[in-house]
């Protein structure tokens, strides 16, 4: 077996990897729960490398040219799973975008429920909103 194949397989089992992480992604989006989000991040930016460095590898193969050849089946497969990869993460990341969108809503909603609900009274009983500038939101 030729240095090349192994190369190609080895890229091939690095994105499966990559698409699974990106499932876990998406499972947990799903869910919203955002707090195992930064080490999926990590494992996720981990692969990327791993598979920007093999693609390197290949790249500079002395048998590269065997890619448009006998190998193409095999190259062509890997361009199909990485493109399901990269339509994946395009979703993950409308998802990331949609629920900061909510978040930020339900803190618009928050701010001005508590802006109404803090309305006290001056010396002349006039309406006066109290902690406009006070906002502490942790959430």
């Amino acid at each position: 077996m030729s240095t090349l194949t192994e190369l190609l397989q080895s890229q091939d089992t690095l994105l499966d990897d990559l698409y699974s992480l990106l499932d876990q992604e998406f499972a947990l989006l799903q869910q919203r729960n955002a707090l195992a989000l930064p080490d999926l991040a990590i494992q996720k930016q981990s692969l990327l490398q791993q598979i920007q460095q093999q693609d390197q590898c290949i790249a500079q193969d002395p048998e590269r040219e065997r890619l448009a050849a006998d190998l193409a089946p095999m190259r062509e497969q890997l361009v199909d799973k990485l493109q399901r990869c990269q339509e994946r993460n395009e979703v993950n990341g409308k998802l990331i975008e949609m629920s900061l969108t909510s978040n930020r809503r339900l803190a618009t909603v928050l701010t001005q429920i508590r802006d109404r609900n803090s309305t006290t009274y001056d010396n002349k009983g006039t309406p006066r909103a109290a902690g406009g500038l006070n906002l502490n939101l942790k959430a």
